[in-house]
């Protein structure tokens, strides 16, 4: 998916998530930690560098469907935002 379709299918630039960002996906797998947010195939997950004490982006809940954050499970540094796609009929 291009950050274009992303755009349009999520209401919103992805790299504009996350104080530190660092890069974006469609997810395709879950994981145990990921399942409390409800996450799904399809959904946008964002990373960024906004764990371990580092300052999470507060704003990043009011962008499309916003379903949660989490921290990575293996560097806390590393934070992920994960979101629906606004028109998830497909």
């Amino acid at each position: 998916m291009t950050k274009e379709e992303v755009k349009e299918q999520f209401g919103f630039n992805p790299e504009t998530i996350g104080i530190r960002y660092r890069g974006w996906w469609i997810v395709e797998q879950i994981e145990t930690k990921q399942k409390t947010l409800d996450v799904q195939y399809g959904d946008l997950c964002i990373k960024s560098r906004d764990g371990a004490g580092n300052p999470i982006d507060l704003s990043a809940e009011r962008y499309g469907h916003y379903l949660g954050s989490i921290e990575d499970g293996f560097d806390t540094t590393y934070r992920y935002y994960f979101y629906r796609k606004i028109n998830n009929e497909e």
